[in-house]
């Protein structure tokens, strides 16, 4: 998440590409581009998703107010952090919608650039809570998927934005893949690289209403891959986070003089919790990353609910009728 839209030239991939409207920015469908294991609709008790309130010919303007990077300095896969205020402007988001950029100038035919689409990365009350801003989580994409060099041109404008500097954004977008909003309900988070914004939108979220007191929340599990350690989003913040409150398992798969890790490996791991999880309503799971990583997620669960005797084929379509697998990879 947080890579740029599949539609664009450079190559690089759509951060939530499965729910813009295409009537409104372009983006392709849900249905032509959502698994069709994933779940269409969003939990019974998500709040309600304001979208598409800025289309392409009416965008509405942020303002930038941070940008850091977010990885180890000096790595590969540079990740950035990027907060856009909206001042007095109504612009409501949810955990797990996105929105779309339009980066200024023209393409190579002469034509305006088109909008890349990007998760969100904080909560619903904002990066800085009760103001009226939101974050993204950007990689900088220096290579297409074949590994040619190639600069993609959203990315590279995000992560080179200075504070002050002005941004067209259009949405938001996204009315599935959002969080369960009721008492005790249990969130499992799997992704890789920027697939982690969602992931922190809802986790931060879940963290604010732990410290008002005024809610009972349920378990939350991150299962989270990368390259490298260095190369990990948040690493540093998310071990801040009390163990008590949230289960984090890492894992990378290109540490010098060790075995390729897998997140698909930590889920096979916790097969005990992960059964459990499958087995209580109350619980929703989340899949966000690079395409790659869907296959062996959903063979994992397969094998897991199958060795547990409780039946992939049964569990599957009730998981995405009842809105608790949702799937956004890219």
């Amino acid at each position: 998440m947080g890579a740029e839209s599949a539609a664009s030239s450079e190559g690089a991939s759509a951060a939530s590409p499965s729910v813009a409207a295409l009537s409104s920015s372009g983006f392709e469908s849900a249905a032509t581009t959502q698994t069709h294991m994933g779940s269409t609709v969003p939990p019974w008790s998500a709040a309600h998703a304001y979208t598409n309130l800025y289309g392409v010919k009416t965008p509405i303007t942020a303002s930038v107010v941070g940008n850091v990077q977010v990885n180890d300095a000096g790595t590969a896969n540079e990740t950035h952090h990027i907060v856009l205020d909206f001042g007095a402007m109504p612009f409501p988001v949810l955990e797990g919608q996105s929105i779309g950029i339009i980066p200024p100038g023209v393409d190579a035919q002469g034509k305006p650039h088109h909008a890349r689409q990007y998760s969100i990365a904080s909560p619903r009350n904002g990066e800085r809570a009760g103001y009226n801003n939101l974050s993204l989580t950007v990689k900088r994409v220096v290579e297409d998927h074949e590994g040619q060099p190639v600069k993609g041109v959203a990315s590279n404008y995000l992560c080179d934005l200075e504070t002050g500097d002005s941004v067209q954004v259009i949405g938001p977008f996204g009315a599935s893949f959002l969080m369960p909003n009721h008492p005790k309900s249990n969130i499992v988070m799997i992704c890789t690289g920027t697939g982690s914004a969602p992931m922190r939108a809802m986790t931060e979220w879940r963290r604010r209403l732990r410290q008002s007191g005024k809610f009972e929340s349920g378990k939350l599990m991150l299962f989270f891959g990368a390259r490298t350690q260095q190369e990990l989003p948040y690493f540093g913040p998310l071990q801040k986070l009390p163990k008590d409150f949230i289960d984090i398992h890492f894992a990378f798969s290109r540490t010098p003089n060790q075995p390729k890790r897998y997140v698909q490996d930590l889920l096979r791991e916790r097969s005990a919790d992960i059964t459990a999880m499958l087995q209580d309503a109350n619980t929703c799971f989340y899949v966000c990353g690079l395409k790659s990583m869907e296959e062996g997620v959903l063979h994992a669960l397969r094998d897991i609910a199958n060795e547990a005797g409780l039946g992939w084929d049964v569990v599957a379509p009730v998981l995405k009728r009842e809105g608790r697998l949702h799937l956004e990879t890219y």
